[in-house]
């Protein structure tokens, strides 16, 4: 297990081996910045400037998303882990140093890491972001808008239901900010004033370390930006919208049980993540999945039943498209798209594998591995007891308060059955079996 000591904005002078890994969200007497948090965006056309108390939050969550970056995870499974000591600067130490406890919990619950976390008086903390001199058109909820599938999915069902969304994204580049403004363009022409702002998180210059690609925090980050513009707005519900199976997240194989199966969506943890950001902004915070009871070929046909599916293929799906910029055909995101969009006839994307039809996928170790543990779950989905499933993937106890265990094995059941009848027509996967 990789154990680290990082200090944010140089708050606290700390013993560490080799010192401790520095982040600075602005320069300092001791260096430059070297992480990108702006609100800015999200919070211009709020009813009033955030306070201190929602400032803390969103700094903490942004320090805690740029600590999950800078502390690269170990080689091999048993290495996953770390083990991270965390200095971070806030207007009110007393008040997060009583919440400290639930926040770690809820930050292990994202990453699997072991975080040990203090809080020191920030003598220099930042003005609230300005407001600009118009308003956010009027809002009932937040929507997460990533540019994949399930939350351009989830938004229009929104929008079917006669909410009013404000959209939050995570600034990025290259495809997916292009998706994200397709699935805006869309949204847009269904709700005329509906508006999608911009959060940026990210490094900035040369001294933030090799960043660690996994980011299992991220929605730690985003859900509380969210629920603090929910907050300020006076609405209560914030969305993160996954289809069921991914938001239970039952591991391929026992390798990647914990953080190595994310839990961005997870019905347990959210629950437990709702009930820190309400205690920490103040007012309650609900957060909601209108996709938890579908699978992902469900989803692709709830947005074929709108009239929508035509625009599914400017969404993005792959884990790596953010380094790439393609649709790489072998991750596990690309083969549950794949077999959606087949199913109900969809125009999809070109890969650049195929890991169906062309044998030579199998000789790549990433795509063999992921296509072979795909199948065989799918086996065991279909095959094998409830109870013998509840053994095998104790994941699908987590289904929360709104996915009972009945629901949540019979929803799996059903990806089986309609990824079985999409991997049956192909040689390649059928020659695993």
């Amino acid at each position: 297990m990789n154990e680290y000591t990082v200090v944010v904005n140089d708050c606290a002078a700390v013993a560490a081996v080799g010192g401790p890994t520095s982040i600075r969200t602005r320069d300092t007497v001791h260096g430059p910045k070297n992480f990108v948090l702006n609100l800015g965006y999200v919070t211009a056309g709020l009813p009033r400037q955030l306070n201190d108390r929602e400032m803390d939050l969103a700094e903490i969550a942004g320090s805690l998303f740029a600590i999950d970056n800078a502390c690269a995870r170990g080689h091999g499974d048993v290495e996953w882990g770390r083990a991270i000591e965390a200095h971070i600067p806030v207007r009110d130490p007393d008040y997060w140093t009583h919440l400290a406890p639930r926040l770690e919990a809820v930050f292990a619950d994202f990453t699997q890491d072991r975080l040990d976390l203090t809080f020191h008086p920030d003598p220099q903390p930042n003005s609230a972001p300005r407001q600009r001199s118009s308003p956010f058109r009027p809002f009932d909820c937040v929507a997460l808008i990533s540019g994949g599938v399930d939350s351009y999915a989830g938004s229009l069902v929104l929008l079917e239901d006669g909410r009013r969304p404000l959209g939050v994204s995570h600034t990025a580049a290259g495809a997916i900010t292009h998706a994200q403004a397709r699935v805006a363009e869309v949204l847009t022409s269904k709700l005329p004033d509906f508006e999608r702002v911009g959060l940026t998180a990210q490094k900035s210059g040369p001294t933030f370390p090799q960043p660690e690609p996994s980011q299992r925090s991220r929605s730690f980050l985003f859900l509380a930006i969210a629920s603090i513009a929910a907050a300020v707005g006076e609405v209560d519900d914030v969305f993160i919208n996954e289809n069921g199976v991914m938001a239970v997240h039952i591991p391929l194989t026992a390798a990647r049980a914990g953080s190595l199966s994310t839990h961005t969506a997870s019905p347990a943890v959210l629950e437990r993540l709702q009930g820190v950001l309400s205690d920490a902004v103040g007012s309650p915070v609900h957060i909601n999945n209108n996709l938890l009871r579908h699978t992902k070929p469900e989803v692709v046909a709830l947005c074929r039943a709108m009239n929508q599916s035509d625009d599914l293929v400017n969404t993005v799906s792959c884990w790596s498209i953010g380094r790439t910029g393609r649709h790489c055909g072998s991750c596990a995101p690309c083969l549950m798209r794949r077999i959606s969009f087949e199913l109900h006839g969809v125009p999809d994307v070109t890969y650049e594998l195929d890991a169906f039809e062309d044998p030579e996928t199998l000789q790549i170790e990433f795509a063999c591995d992921n296509l072979t543990h795909l199948v065989r779950v799918i086996q065991d989905l279909s095959t094998q007891s409830d109870l013998d499933l509840q053994l095998s993937y104790p994941e699908l106890l987590g289904g929360g308060r709104e996915l009972s265990l009945v629901d949540t094995i019979d929803l799996h059941r059903r990806w089986a059955r309609e990824a079985s009848a999409v991997l049956g027509r192909y040689s390649v996967p059928a020659s695993i079996q």
